[in-house]
């Protein structure tokens, strides 16, 4: 069973619909899978891949504008809208085990940070990556365009630090992330998380781990 996941690591519900993501996989056998996206437990034949998207992919590194002002200049929202949204989003975070402080998170370039995740996937820690990296962004509110902040979060997810570094310094795996973002565009994919099981796409949003179970155990 193949399991493709475009996401960015910007994105806070990428980050709660990969922990429910979690909690469904671990019905199935009741061991989840391990770092490096394939299943344990009895589910060995589960592989999760994650697909490179960028939301604002002309966002600069140096972070700037927090996420309830660059809300409220480009949507219009009223800055209780924001407060109400976000409490919203902690919450279901909360609820599944996450701490999301989305009060001055700053949005930065993902680029990078993508790179790195395709990095990671080629040693099985892909999974435990997009995990750390999320928690910098929006727990630890870093700046996770930063290659010093990068190279951390790299380390902490169990990379070879001269590996990560290497591609930090030049341009490998960018072609990867495009390629993720021409398949999306290819698949109809126009925003995150989007979720294929098989090549069938999950339910639009951020599915529920009775989704995503349903899901699964229609594929498996």
């Amino acid at each position: 069973m193949k399991i493709e996941i475009w996401s960015d690591i910007m994105c806070p519900w990428c980050y709660i619909g990969k922990a429910r993501l979690d909690r469904a996989i671990e019905r199935l056998g009741g061991g989840g899978h391990d770092a490096g996206g394939r299943g344990a437990g009895g589910r060995d034949d589960i592989e999760v891949v994650w697909r490179s998207f960028e939301l604002r992919p002309d966002q600069p590194r140096t972070p700037g504008a927090t996420l309830g002002e660059m809300m409220r200049e480009k949507l219009g929202l009223q800055p209780g809208e924001t407060v109400e949204l976000f409490e919203k989003i902690r919450a279901l975070g909360e609820a599944e085990g996450l701490d999301i402080r989305l009060t001055g998170v700053r949005p930065v370039n993902s680029f990078d940070a993508q790179r790195l995740v395709h990095l990671a996937a080629e040693s099985g820690l892909a999974h435990r990556m997009k995990s750390e990296l999320f928690r910098a962004y929006l727990t630890d509110q870093q700046n996770v365009a930063d290659h010093e902040v990068l190279l951390h979060t790299a380390t902490r997810a169990g990379l070879d630090a001269d590996a990560a570094g290497a591609v930090l310094a030049g341009d490998a795996y960018g072609e990867d992330v495009r390629e993720d973002e021409r398949a999306a565009a290819r698949r109809g994919v126009t925003g995150v998380p989007t979720v294929f099981v098989d090549g069938v796409r999950v339910a639009t949003g951020v599915p529920s781990v009775d989704q995503f179970h349903r899901a699964l155990v229609e594929a498996g």
